[in-house]
Formats: C-alpha cells, structure tokens, sequence
C-alpha cells in the first residue's frame, strides 16, 4: 500500500493548507470530513430560533459545494438510514418531513439522537448546539414553505417535480435533481441581535471543524495494527467516498460483500486481510481528493495523477509539448513556427529542471472505475523527481515531429482561430485518435492511454500495433479532412521515429550515445527503399498541385487518392501514377524542369531488384512527409524573400526624393 503511505505524508506535509482555498479549486479537507452539494441555505440565530426571509435557494453551482462533519458511515453511505452530524438531506433533518412525504422514509430520530451525543459532550460547539435546538422544534420544512423555499401548491400538496411553464419554475425545482423533498440543507447561524459574518457559516468554521474532531478522537472505537503506519490506532472498517469528483461514489478499499468473494478463500474475515487506520485512510483519501482536481490527467473516468510529496506537481506525463509549454509558461506570446516552439520548449524544460531542488519523492498513479462501486488503482509508481523528469523529458525529446494543434488552453477557454505549429511530442489521447479515429469510444481510449503511460513513465517501449494503426491511418489521406488528415500524418511519423530509432539503439531513454537515424529533416543520402518512394509520392503530389495551383480546399491530388494503393503495390501504383503526372509535366514546362530532374534522381537511388510490388515499410510516410516538409519550408522562405524585396523597392523609392529640399506651399 505504498500509495497510500505516501498520501497519508502528503497531507501531514501540506496540513497547513488544510481548509485554503485556492481559486474555485476545492481546499484541502481537514479530517472527517467530506463535501457535499447543498441546495438550500437556512438562517438561524444563536438562541436556535428561525430568521424569516433569510433562506435562499443555492442556484450558482460554485457556492454549493458545502465542507460537511462525517462519520465513517455516513462518509460511505449509498442508500440506507445513515446521517451527516450536521447538515443533510430534509428526510434526515426535518422534523415535520412526515407531514408532506410518507413518515417511514423520515430518518429524524436518527438524526436528533446522533447530533445530540456530539452537543452533549465536552466538545460541543456553540453554532451547533444552535442548530439542534432549532431542529428540535420540527418546523423546517414549513419554515421553508413560508419563505417560498419549497414551493406548496393551493391544496396544500408539495409536488415532486414541476408540470408548469418553463419560465415560471421555481428556484427550488432548478437545483433538485429529482423531489424538491430530497433537498440538501446548510445552516447559518448568526448573533441573536442579528449581525452576520463569515464565522456565522459553520463550513467555513475553523472551530467547529476541531469541534468535531475532538468529538470523534474521544469515541472508543475498534483498535488494531494499521497496515501502512505499522502501529495501533482506531482503524478503519470503511471507505470513503467523493475521490475524483463530487458524487463520485466508487472506492479504493472494499471488503463488504462476503458472496462475492473479495476475501474469503484466504481469509475468514476481512480484518485479515487488510486493516488500516481510521486517521490514515482519512488523511491519504483528503490528500488524493485536493490532488485530482489541481494536477491530475482525467479521461472520462480514468484519472492519472503525478505529485510530490509537498504537494507539487512534476511534469505531467499525459500532456503533449504544446500543452506543457503553457503549464511551463503560464502566458507565452505566440508562436509562429515549429523551430521557435522547439527551442522555447527546450529552454522552459531546462528551467524547469534545473528549478528542482533535491532529490524529492515523486509518485505517479493511475485510477480506473472497476465497477461503479469500484476504483482500481491500475498503475503506481514512485520515483525520485529528476528520474520523472528525466524519463518525461526524454519521451519529449524522441517522440516528436512537426504539428499543428490548439493547446488545451484554447479549447476550454473557446479562444480557437488557426491550430499553432510547434514541434514536440504528441499527448497520449491526441496519439489514441491518430491511431483509431476522433470517434474512438471511450473504452479503448482509456486502455490505449494505459498502455502508453509506462512508454512515458517508465521507458518502456513503445507498442508496435499502436504504431502500425497510427500509420495505416496515416496511408489513406482521402478518407479523412485535409486538417484531421495533417495531425494523423505527423502524429504518425513520430510515433514511427521514436519507435525505429528505439529499436536502433536498443533504449527508450536517451542519453548523449542516443544515436538518431532517423530524424524529422529531409535525409537526401538516405537509400532505403521505403523512404525514396514515399520521397517520389511527395513530388508527385507537389507536381500536380503546383501546376493546378491548388488551395487547402481544393480537391485531392492523384497521389493522395492513390496513396493507400501506392503503400501496398508502389511498382504497380507508380506506373500508372507517373501517367498520369505527364499531363502536368508537360504543361508547367521549364518551371517544372527542376522537379522533374530531382524526381527522376529520387528513382534512379532504387536498386532494379528493389523496384518491385513488396508492400511498403511505415518508414516511406517519413520520406514522405519530410520532403513535403521540404517543399512548404521553400515555399515560406520564397514569400518571404519576394516580401523583403517589396519592402526594399518602397524604402528605395522613398529615399530617391530624399535629397530635395522641403518646400512648403507658400514658398
């Protein structure tokens, strides 16, 4: 259980964070305690009595999330009678509840009772004892009827839902996912003169939250051995709930179903097979709850989550180079190529490396709903911080090739114009679309990205059939959009880079003896066959698209069509290919002199013998995106050459009169 060791030492290293929020992210919770969404919030004063027209229904979903008391029950409750200390749901709290729903779904005695063991202990707090001396009255639900919380109508009926006009619903029926009678309510509790502060708002109390602890540290409770501290303690028999998000109900830690065998066959009872205690599973399970939200990677339900042990966050592992530089760099100016990203991104990695003080823990975990009831921890690993680093920077630096995306940034922020070009290595889940399609569901996403994790992580190698779909995927331009069929074709290339210059040197990290045989610049000694027929299919294409003159809208060129048949049958394919090039040929003339020649050399490099139908390698799309690389670099430096000598026939011009003297025009 070293995960949980190691959250169990997170929390004591950030506990003086406990109950800071950061923005709209969630504090870090102190113990027994969890979050729940409430719906309603109630206004009482210290003598335990009703402020009418205070109450409100909470509709702005941030100002919901409400820091509740616990216990361990009520933490891991799903459906039976169990209630929160404090705040709840109105079948818990409301003493008339029997009034408007049926009486045996009331849990108020339970609740009285509970509540009442906490107000007459030594550890009771002022608000709270407020709150029972209210309740007990068994009035809430008819106070909140008087002040137009819940809605009656005129034979005295409290609806479930709302069979109205749209634009005369009531708050209460917006904010209630089902019955307004399932709403969950919060109380402040105010001075008896009616002052109000922020310490009137018991969630927010530093004291009632020590009130509490007290409370539950004083209760005799069942003792053993903590399998993770290694000592006695009051220990823990259930799990808590809420771990990636609110109403998140599956758990890390279960042994409550002895039918379905989760430990019987070696063990007679469950505190056989595991025991851990109550403060240890509170403390590491608050730790993961603040960690999720703030640095993890979430794919769906699928969570992956890099952390020090103080809390910092190390170079998220799921996170392409483009999305990287924004963590690195909380506000870039733009980019305009490739080559300025690259070296921007080497400079920010450097930085941050070098930022990295000591030797420190870092873990990387991986959560994964077995069931909706269950959460399997499908991957863990614990590092030193250089080593994450390190391995992830490497990942970076041999998994890359020139693309075009928008950083995740822009997508949530819906700032999207034209996709930035940078050179760097894709993200997993950019990696899983170019090899299965944008519509890959949700299922083999997750085990695609849980493959690739150790490729990054731990250095493993990259899976070779993950690599072979992102390439046929890559062959066949014409079943995809020219935008969707670019990111493909690079992603591909460098999955195919990194894969073959791998096996090449026999490791996954690189070193300074990382020797790189196949790079993103064109290669013009290269000879292998696959990489000059890509070459020949990328000037087949630039031919036929420079005499045509074609736009990014424009139709496909013969050679993409043909693309696909071409990796398969390239002797067979090229045959008819070139005919079909001779037209375009013929009428670019001289101006197609200089592709042809460098054509015609490009074939002449395959050997006869070699010049035959055997199906391609993937290695020819890096031929072939190389060149075509080569092609669109000429292509700028040639607009840019024509733009500064526009420039400089101005300025001339400009400076031709500038030896005239200035007359003006009554001279």
């Amino acid at each position: 259980m070293g995960w949980m060791q190691k959250l169990y030492e997170t929390y004591e290293n950030c506990r003086g964070l406990v109950g800071v929020k950061e923005g709209e992210l969630p504090p870090l919770m102190p113990i027994y305690h969890t979050t729940q969404q409430a719906h309603v919030e109630a206004v009482i004063d210290t003598d335990g009595c009703w402020r009418t027209g205070r109450a409100q229904v909470l509709t702005d979903k941030k100002d919901r999330i409400t820091l509740i008391p616990c216990t361990e029950q009520s933490s891991a409750r799903t459906s039976g009678p169990v209630p929160h200390p404090l705040f709840d749901g109105l079948k818990y709290i409301a003493g008339d509840y029997g009034k408007y729903r049926d009486p045996k779904d009331s849990h108020y005695a339970e609740y009285i009772e509970q509540l009442s063991a906490w107000c007459g202990s030594p550890y009771a707090h002022p608000k709270v004892r407020a709150v029972l001396e209210y309740l007990k009255k068994g009035t809430l639900m008819a106070d909140l009827i008087r002040d137009n919380i819940l809605y009656q109508e005129e034979s005295g009926q409290l609806p479930e839902s709302w069979d109205g006009k749209k634009e005369d619903t009531p708050p209460i029926f917006k904010v209630c996912a089902k019955d307004q009678a399932d709403a969950f309510v919060r109380f402040q509790v105010i001075s008896a003169d009616g002052a109000e502060d922020l310490q009137s708002r018991p969630w927010a109390d530093e004291t009632v939250w020590k009130s509490f602890i007290d409370y539950q540290n004083s209760l005799q409770t069942d003792r053993d051995y903590c399998y993770v501290l290694g000592k006695e303690m009051p220990v823990s028999s259930l799990s808590p709930k809420y771990i990636r998000r609110p109403g998140d109900g599956a758990k890390l830690i279960s042994a409550n179903d002895g039918d379905g065998f989760t430990y019987r066959g070696r063990f007679e009872t469950p505190s056989q097979a595991f025991r851990v205690g109550r403060e240890t599973t509170e403390k590491a399970h608050n730790a993961l709850k603040w960690l999720i939200p703030r640095q993890a990677f979430t794919n769906g339900d699928q969570v992956i989550l890099a952390w020090g042990t103080d809390g910092s966050k190390g170079l998220d592992p799921c996170e392409g180079a483009l999305d990287l530089l924004f963590e690195l760099e909380p506000d870039p100016p733009p980019v305009t190529t490739g080559e300025e990203f690259a070296a921007r991104f080497t400079k920010a990695t450097a930085g941050y490396g070098g930022n990295l003080k000591g030797w420190k823990d870092m873990c990387v975990i991986g959560l994964d709903s077995a069931t909706p009831g269950r959460l399997s921890v499908f991957y863990y690993r614990e590092m030193q911080a250089k080593d994450l680093f390190t391995r992830v920077k490497s990942w970076h630096d041999t998994c890359f090739w020139e693309l075009y995306d928008f950083p995740e940034t822009a997508w949530k922020t819906g700032e999207k114009t034209r996709p930035m070009p940078f050179r760097g290595a894709p993200s997993p889940k950019s990696i899983v679309k170019a090899a299965y399609g944008s519509r890959v569901d949700d299922k083999l996403m997750k085990s695609a990205v849980q493959r690739l994790l150790p490729c990054i992580v731990d250095g493993a190698s990259l899976p070779e059939d993950l690599m072979h779909c992102a390439a046929r995927r890559a062959c066949n331009p014409a079943a995809m959009e020219k935008e969707e069929y670019r990111k493909t074709l690079g992603i591909a290339c460098a999955l195919i880079r990194k894969y073959h210059n791998d096996r090449i040197n026999r490791r996954q990290i690189k070193d300074e003896t990382y020797r790189e045989v196949w790079t993103m610049a064109l290669n013009p000694e290269e000879n292998d066959r696959s990489y000059l027929f890509g070459r020949a299919l990328a000037y087949a294409q630039q031919i036929e698209g420079y005499s045509l003159g074609l736009s990014e809208a424009s139709r496909s060129t013969n050679a993409e069509r043909m693309q696909a048949a071409f990796s398969q049958h390239p002797a067979k394919t090229w045959k008819t290919l070139y005919h079909q090039l001779l037209p375009y040929l013929q009428k670019l003339g001289d101006r197609g002199k200089r592709y042809r020649e460098e054509l015609n050399e490009v074939i002449s490099r395959i050997p006869i013998n070699e010049f035959s139908n055997d199906s391609l390698s993937e290695i020819y799309l890096l031929g072939y995106a190389c060149q075509m690389q080569k092609f669109h670099e000429e292509k700028q430096e040639n607009i840019r050459k024509k733009m500064e000598a526009a420039e400089s026939g101005i300025k001339g011009e400009e400076n031709k009169w500038a030896h005239w003297p200035i007359r003006s025009i009554s001279q």
